[in-house]
């Protein structure tokens, strides 16, 4: 079947349903040759097969007759259809895991491999049984859609530095879970597929936790809308509040999530405390990064270096908001 074939079929079935988008991607994903209903789902967009033209299509279709005569009480829900609308949930880390470290924007291959060294060797002093790293663990600025130096545009040299710190994490942090969460950098390498190789994008091979194997390396990808829970901690990157870190971060976050919450995504360490009426502390927290700090960008920036340690003991958290200064842990 070519392609021109493949799209018409494709939307002559999506078209004669009512299911939602997701609905019709999990269920015919294996079908029409995909591993994953989301290279279904982003064939599809690629080639236009969206609910808005279904919803266009159907508008001009003839309108069922008006119900005159029925009995409510033989109706499911009155006979309203189900919504198409999906609340997020935040996925959970397992409760038998109790001291974690978080690391978060070492942007490598752009680390600083000063502060990236001390903060693994204080993880491995302190005996973490989780490592998470929190989003911007890869750059991709050979795929930056931001205005490029050409002499560092070498994503082969990228990707190859990326796989092997991967790599490196694994075997310094063995025997314990590592979580990947996708934060606005990561983002890049799909986008950057869907934009100017559409047709490589829906590749299994090409998936972002299979191409830096992430599945071989026993890593948990955590997609980049989702949060994690830490026991009473969301931990976030940063980028899905939609705003920047203001002149005190953790008080910003405060005010947009009302939780005990940690990100990264600012490069900047901060704690905000508040009390509410029932005497329960709220506390937030950003963390520095461990990238250079004054990139010719951002040449005055106010980021810093940075990691966490986070502790759960019966449900409750603890954060250490640790700073890293000229290579050493600030106490």
């Amino acid at each position: 079947m070519n392609k021109a074939d493949k799209v018409t079929k494709i939307r002559e079935h999506f078209y004669s349903t009512n299911m939602t988008n997701k609905d019709f991607y999990i269920t015919f994903h294996t079908m029409y040759g995909y591993q994953s209903w989301d290279s279904l789902r982003k064939y599809m967009i690629a080639n236009g097969i969206l609910s808005k033209e279904r919803s266009a299509q159907s508008i001009n279709l003839e309108l069922p007759p008006v119900v005159v005569n029925y009995n409510l009480e033989t109706l499911n829900n009155f006979g309203i259809e189900a919504s198409l609308g999906e609340e997020y949930t935040s996925a959970k880390l397992p409760s038998h895991l109790k001291k974690i470290g978080i690391l978060s924007d070492i942007h490598f291959p752009y680390h600083d491999l000063t502060a990236l060294t001390c903060a693994i060797k204080h993880l491995k002093d302190q005996k973490i049984d989780c490592l998470y790293l929190a989003g911007d663990c890869f750059d991709f600025y050979a795929i930056s859609r931001f205005e490029r130096d050409p002499d560092k545009r070498d994503f082969k040299r990228e990707v190859e530095m990326n796989r092997e710190f991967l790599q490196r994490l694994r075997d310094i942090f063995r025997d314990i879970p590592i979580y990947f969460k996708l934060g606005n950098h990561e983002n890049r390498f799909a986008r950057s597929l869907q934009l100017q190789a559409e047709e490589f994008a829906q590749i299994h091979d090409l998936q972002f936790d299979v191409f830096f194997r992430l599945d071989k390396l026993g890593i948990t990808m955590i997609e980049d809308w989702q949060g994690m829970e830490m026991g009473d901690l969301l931990v976030l990157h940063g980028h899905e509040l939609y705003g920047g870190g203001g002149v005190n971060p953790s008080q910003n976050l405060f005010n947009k999530t009302i939780c005990n919450t940690l990100i990264g995504h600012v490069h900047r360490t901060s704690n905000t405390q508040k009390k509410t009426g029932f005497k329960e502390f709220i506390n937030t927290y950003s963390i520095g990064c461990l990238t250079v700090l004054s990139p010719k960008y951002m040449p005055f920036s106010m980021h810093n270096h940075g990691f966490a340690i986070v502790e759960i003991n019966e449900g409750k958290s603890k954060v250490n908001n640790i700073q890293i200064r000229d290579g050493k842990i600030v106490n």
